[in-house]
């Protein structure tokens, strides 16, 4: 798909529906998981701080994954 400031919703098996989104081409990305049909942000950005290794590498692993799924040029 190519650049983009959006992914697609992306079913996990987990059984939640998360996206990637940023505000333009050159910011970070942030992952969100729809609650309740709200969207949430997912923390990334805290397990960072809180230097949580595992939830970082958890979000990053999945941000991953839908970029591929979505086909992604980052």
């Amino acid at each position: 798909m190519g650049l983009q400031l959006q992914s697609a919703d992306f079913e996990h098996e987990d059984g939640f529906t998360y996206r990637i989104r940023r505000e333009a081409l050159d910011q970070d990305f942030t992952i969100h998981v729809k609650h309740d049909g709200d969207w949430v942000d997912c923390g990334l950005d805290q397990a960072v701080k809180d230097l949580n290794f595992a939830e970082f590498k958890r979000l990053g692993l999945l941000i991953k994954t839908i970029m591929d799924a979505d086909r992604w040029v980052a």
